[in-house]
């Protein structure tokens, strides 16, 4: 065998060796979802078009429900793995040096010629933080059925996915359900029929109260959780931004109310609920302590310009939940 044949079966080797230690590598959290890179500006109350205007504040961050999920869920402190697709274009080679500053794991990435993540321009109203999305999904391919592996399921503590890689997070929920394995869903919109599926295979969904308005067809978040609890075995909980969150305990409704804070941005907050309360999750907590959690980490991410810009200690969250709930009780 000469040097180059040599040399060409020992990286195939190597290669190998790899993807099976990769497969059978342990971890806490498996992501999947779609993957998007954020431009946001503070956009101020007059803008001259067709001329140039400075602004206070730009900044490329990664973005989307998943990708900020992962990042949530990985800064504190839980080994989470994203999977997906990659590529050398310049997107790509951003999203995954954002998530390598997460330390989210992205070694089940595959590599898709032409592949590039979506693209948002998030426009931030500097006086009350509320936040505009221009986006586009050009070469952008959600995760398909044939490239998942049922030992990424297997062995994971916890699946967190979006409602957008649609057929590749059916699967994989197909997969957890199967193994018995919790699963989170961050779903915001879709068609109603493959959101109702999600949801029959889910055993934690969270969904803001537009989405849950949309499947049930109903308006107040008590009757569409009760709706939802039709199609699904598993905790339901509609969020609704600063009128707070409500959860179906056994046929009681919870409310928890959202914590007061000086907003700055509103990108991610969403994304901070779901990632906050899959971590309660894993630490055990019970469903009250859940959603009091995900409602306090995701206030703090509303104080910062961007969705990716801060990440709370888990010290910090519980600070402010103490420090909340004194307040609550002098006031009532």
């Amino acid at each position: 065998m000469n040097d180059s044949v040599f040399n060409i079966a020992l990286k195939s080797i190597v290669l190998l060796s790899y993807n099976f230690k990769d497969d059978k590598m342990e971890f806490d959290v498996l992501v999947s979802g779609m993957m998007v890179v954020d431009i946001l500006a503070d956009v101020p109350k007059k803008v001259s078009k067709g001329a140039k205007q400075e602004v206070s504040k730009i900044t490329i961050q990664g973005g989307a429900p998943a990708g900020n999920g992962a990042c949530f869920i990985a800064k504190s402190g839980y080994k989470t793995k994203f999977t997906g697709y990659k590529s050398d274009s310049t997107l790509s080679i951003i999203a995954n040096e954002e998530f390598n500053k997460c330390n989210v794991d992205i070694s089940l990435l595959k590599d898709k010629k032409g592949f590039q993540p979506a693209i948002a321009i998030v426009e931030i109203d500097p006086e009350n933080g509320d936040r505009t999305v221009l986006y586009s999904t050009n070469n952008y391919s959600p995760l398909q059925k044939k490239d998942i592996r049922k030992e990424w399921v297997e062995n994971s503590k916890l699946i967190f996915v979006d409602g957008y890689d649609v057929e590749g997070n059916l699967e994989l929920l197909k997969i957890a359900k199967k193994l018995n394995k919790p699963s989170v869903l961050d779903i915001e919109t879709g068609d109603v029929n493959i959101l109702k599926e999600m949801i029959s295979l889910g055993t934690h969904i969270i969904l803001p109260l537009e989405g849950a308005q949309l499947i049930s067809g109903l308006k107040k978040p008590e009757d569409c959780l009760h709706h939802l609890k039709s199609i699904t075995d598993g905790q339901l909980i509609i969020t609704d931004g600063a009128n707070g969150s409500w959860a179906l305990k056994e046929s009681s409704v919870i409310h928890q109310p959202s914590f007061p804070v000086k907003v700055v941005d509103t990108t991610g907050c969403g994304d901070a609920f779901h990632a906050a309360y899959a971590v309660a999750l894993l630490d055990k907590k019970p469903l009250e302590e859940r959603i009091e959690y995900a409602s306090a980490y995701a206030s703090i991410i509303a104080t910062h310009f961007g969705g990716r810009s801060y990440f709370p200690t888990k010290d910090e969250v519980n600070i402010i939940i103490k420090k909340q709930k004194e307040i609550w009780q002098l006031v009532h």
